[in-house]
């Protein structure tokens, strides 16, 4: 705030008030996620590669100071999701669009014959943000990267 050369009232004044403060910072930040992963899979040589590359940058977050604060989406849906209908609006934007870049990552794969792609999409979903969690917990980056090999042998 001091580089803003603002106060905490004028701050919350401009969003109306704290919470809505904490909901514009968790919509951008969503925004932001899937932006950066849409990059990934799109910069990547085939669509399996990127959902390599998805999990290798989850797995160089383990042993830092940003994975061990985790993914502000992920936190705020496991404190507040059943209390709070905006958080869950947003959660729900926020899971809705990361499996549809996943699905479309996975339509093409060998495990999309057995699977449909919105289910490996799903599945994969949960291994993104368990592994968020897993991270956040202290897992080193040779168990995150153990997590993320047993995931994507699934996709073969």
């Amino acid at each position: 705030m001091k580089a803003l050369h603002l106060n905490r009232s004028s701050l919350y004044a401009t969003f109306g008030d704290k919470h809505a403060l904490f909901l514009e910072a968790l919509r951008l930040y969503s925004e932001r996620v899937v932006s950066r992963t849409a990059d990934t899979l799109d910069r990547a040589p085939t669509p399996l590669a990127g959902v390599q590359a998805l999990f290798d940058e989850l797995a160089a977050s383990a042993e830092t100071p940003a994975g061990s604060l985790g993914c502000f989406v992920v936190n705020s849906v496991a404190e507040l999701v059943p209390y709070d209908a905006a958080v869950s609006e947003i959660a729900a934007g926020y899971n809705a669009a990361m499996q549809r870049l996943l699905a479309a990552a996975v339509a093409g794969s060998p495990a999309a014959e057995r699977q449909p792609p919105e289910q490996l999409a799903a599945y994969l979903f949960n291994a993104v943000q368990g592994l968020r969690v897993v991270i956040k917990s202290g897992a080193s980056r040779a168990q995150a990267q153990a997590i993320a090999a047993l995931t994507l042998a699934q996709l073969r």
